[in-house]
């Protein structure tokens, strides 16, 4: 079977992780698979790839206006109809719009799988119009959680099923030690994250605990603003926003408690491997995910949106070396539903519902108690 991989970039975001792991998975089954990334500069990726898939990059504009999309569109469906897939599985609602349009009249099974929360991320007046269109060339609709499922419009829920993502960590994670209580947050440095409520509710404990230091992990457009609101919180020597790590997670071996500030999330990644890693973890109880993660008493959720709150549960874990080898001891009990071999199971019957009304030649070879620890709730 050939395979298309559609998405933006190939940075070190949470879609592009899944991305190179199915891409590896399938190709390892046999299929040949393409990756064809619409907006990276180059084929060079954080994630890295085997030799025998295929990496395109379609080096167009940013689609900020209907023009822009209307090339990228035409971009696509040539570089589509060149490779022929047998399928094609998609990433992200912009991307997805792209490519149910990019798609009309190829008669070529396309997944589209959402990976943020669509009713509440920010969109350009173009994609609200497309979407709506687009969504409906798709075979099968992946989504992470039940309730991104329920938030679709009812005649496309049908054809939705839900995946989320794995975990994946490598072999080993050396701790590094320190006799500081070290406050951690990891992703992308945009409004969504919230980054700018973790630095309030920091300020909130700073004076009181003198040892205790936040680092947030990632890179973005907000870094100016954080790191300007960082100084005027007088947070200057506490608070360091190091970039990007060198490996994949890892920022798990830089850390003893985990905060997840973001104002929403499609699923988020990185508070399974701080669960995986053994790290006491805290979350603003926000939409999806964050409370399907946390079903039991491995992680503390807050409040969506309330500072106090979130300061207060940071107060607690760094004054409470128990809760925190309790919590510590249960996270990876926690992220262990979340397997790699279980996730790319539930993807194959995804393929293989989407591709089983169109022929394919094959290739050759090549126990927790149910509570959470809810904080000011």
């Amino acid at each position: 079977m050939k395979i298309a991989f559609v998405l933006s970039g190939l940075t070190a975001g949470g879609t592009e992780k899944i991305v190179n792991l199915l891409a590896h998975h399938r190709s390892d089954q046999g299929d040949a698979v393409s990756v064809l990334a619409i907006n990276a500069p180059d084929t060079q990726s954080y994630f890295p790839y085997a030799p025998q898939i295929g990496i395109e990059i379609l080096r167009g504009r940013r689609t900020g206006s209907l023009a822009a999309a209307g090339l990228q569109v035409l971009r696509l469906r040539r570089s589509l109809r060149t490779l022929d897939p047998d399928l094609v599985i998609t990433f992200l609602t912009k991307v997805n719009a792209l490519v149910g349009l990019a798609t009309l009249g190829l008669g070529t099974p396309v997944v589209m799988s959402e990976r943020n929360n669509f009713l509440l991320q920010s969109k350009n007046p173009l994609w609200r119009l497309i979407e709506p269109i687009a969504v409906r060339k798709a075979t099968c609709l992946v989504m992470q959680t039940e309730d991104a499922r329920a938030a679709l419009p009812a005649a496309l829920r049908p054809q939705a099923v839900v995946i989320p993502n794995p975990v994946i960590l490598p072999q080993a994670l050396p701790r590094v030690l320190d006799e500081k209580i070290r406050v951690v947050a990891a992703g992308r440095l945009d409004k969504q994250k919230g980054f700018d409520l973790l630095l309030e509710a920091f300020r909130l404990v700073a004076d009181d605990f003198a040892a205790t230091t936040l680092t947030i992990f990632g890179e973005g457009p907000e870094r100016e603003s954080l790191e300007r609101r960082a100084r005027d919180l007088g947070l200057c020597g506490r608070v360091s926003m190091p970039g990007v790590t060198p490996s994949p997670a890892g920022w798990i071996s830089m850390g003893d408690i985990f905060v997840l500030s973001s104002r929403f999330e499609g699923f988020p990644n990185v508070l399974l491997e701080a669960l995986a890693g053994g790290m006491p973890t805290i979350a603003f109880d926000c939409p999806w995910g964050p409370s399907d993660i946390l079903k039991n008493e491995a992680g503390m959720l807050v409040p969506r949106g309330d500072i106090a709150q979130l300061g207060n549960a940071i107060r607690w874990l760094v004054a409470d070396a128990a809760l925190r080898r309790k919590l510590a001891i249960a996270g990876p009990a926690v992220a262990a539903r979340y397997s790699t071999a279980n996730v790319l199971a539930q993807w194959d019957a995804v393929i293989t519902r989407a591709t089983r009304l169109r022929p394919v030649a094959p290739l050759a070879p090549g126990g927790h108690t149910e509570r959470h620890y809810r904080i000011g709730s």
